[in-house]
């Protein structure tokens, strides 16, 4: 019996970064070198799953009552760490003077998210390792 292995999709959603923003050239630039989508989210994203945002499917017609916070964020799916894939396209990423303080790769939990839960919990790690650096 073969095995079926399930490729997640090459994308990286952007939350509050779009291409007004300084840095977003060298973002695409390292994108389209990597294979990566970009696909900025807003609003209206937020009640959607993780995983289904980064497939390119549509969020429900509803969002959920979430004040997320403004900080920009990148997450990544369907880069691998093993094959040195993600730690090279975060450092094309870091090149290109975007300022994403938050920044993280799909699991097989967070696709399972919406976009909110995923938001709300890479801004209270980032505010804990923050408060731990005081």
């Amino acid at each position: 019996m073969k095995a079926h292995i399930v490729r997640e999709p090459r994308c990286a959603l952007l939350w509050r970064f779009d291409e007004t923003c300084p840095g977003y050239e060298g973002l695409a630039k390292a994108a389209r070198s990597c294979g990566v989508t970009l696909r900025t989210v807003a609003n209206p994203e937020l009640g959607g799953l993780v995983g289904d945002l980064c497939a390119g499917k549509a969020a429900p017609a509803a969002a959920p009552l979430a004040a997320v916070p403004e900080r920009p964020a990148l997450i990544v799916s369907g880069l691998s760490h093993q094959t040195g894939e993600l730690g090279h396209f975060i450092d094309l990423v870091k090149e290109s003077g975007a300022d994403l303080p938050l920044r993280a790769m799909v699991t097989p939990t967070s696709k399972t998210w919406t976009l909110a839960q995923l938001l709300l919990e890479l801004n209270r790690e980032h505010n804990a390792v923050g408060e731990d650096r005081t």
